[in-house]
C-alpha cells in the first residue's frame, strides 16, 4: 500500500464514524462537499486514472470504471468525481423543472449487507441549474477545447446526461418533458440517456 493508499484509508477510519452518526442523505452531502474540497487542492486529491481507452458508440472513454446517474443528479460535483479517475460520468437524472422527490427519509442503510436503499424519487433542481452547472465545470471546458483540437493534459471523462419527466406531467404529455431535456442537454453532452422508468416514483 502506497502512501496515497494508506492515507486515504486513514481518512476513511476518521470519517466513517462521523458520517454513519448523521441522517443517512445528509451523510451523502457532506461526503460529497468533502471531496469537492479535497478536488480542489491537488496536494491532497490527484487525478490517479488507470488509462484504459475503450472506443464505443464513437467516443473515446479513458477507461471502463464509470458513475451512474443518480450519485451527482444537480451536475454540481462534476469536477470533484473526475478528480477520483473515472473514465464517464452519468449525471442526473434532471427534469425540465425543479421538484422535491419523495418525502424524507428515502434514503437506507443496510449495514449488515453494506449496502443502502435509494428511495429519492428523481429530486433535482432543474433544467436550468443543471445547464449551468455542467457549463461552469471544468472537465465540460476541457471536453470543449478537445473537440476544438486543443491540446488538454489528462484527458476529461466522457460526460453523459440523463433526463426524465417530471412527476407532475401525465404520461400522456411525457414526449414533451423528454423532448424539453433534450433540447437543452444535446449541445452539452457526449451521450444523452433516457430514464423512462423508475420504481421510486408514481407515473
Amino acid at each position: 500500500m502506497d502512501t496515497a493508499e494508506k492515507l486515504s484509508a486513514l481518512g476513511y477510519q476518521l470519517l466513517r464514524p462521523l458520517l454513519f452518526s448523521q441522517d443517512p442523505e445528509r451523510a451523502h452531502h457532506i461526503g460529497m462537499q468533502i471531496m469537492d474540497v479535497l478536488a480542489a487542492a491537488p496536494a491532497c486529491l490527484r487525478p490517479n486514472r488507470v488509462e484504459d481507452p475503450v472506443q464505443l458508440l464513437g467516443l473515446t472513454f479513458p477507461n471502463r470504471v464509470g458513475v451512474a446517474a443518480g450519485l451527482d443528479k444537480n451536475a454540481s460535483h462534476i469536477d470533484g468525481l473526475a478528480a477520483l479517475g473515472f473514465g464517464f460520468l452519468e449525471l442526473g437524472t434532471v427534469t425540465p423543472l425543479a421538484q422535491p422527490g419523495n418525502p424524507k427519509p428515502r434514503l437506507f442503510r443496510l449495514p449488515e449487507a453494506q449496502a443502502i436503499i435509494n428511495r429519492f424519487g428523481f429530486n433535482n433542481d432543474g433544467l436550468a441549474d443543471f445547464v449551468a452547472n455542467v457549463q461552469r465545470s471544468s472537465i465540460w471546458q476541457k471536453r470543449q477545447a478537445l473537440e476544438r483540437g486543443a491540446l488538454v493534459e489528462n484527458t476529461p471523462p466522457v460526460l453523459g446526461l440523463n433526463i426524465g419527466k417530471n412527476a407532475s406531467t401525465p404520461l400522456e404529455a411525457a414526449t414533451g418533458d423528454y423532448l424539453k431535456g433534450l433540447a437543452r442537454v444535446w449541445p452539452l453532452a457526449d451521450y444523452v440517456a433516457i430514464n423512462v422508468s423508475s420504481p421510486n416514483t408514481a407515473n
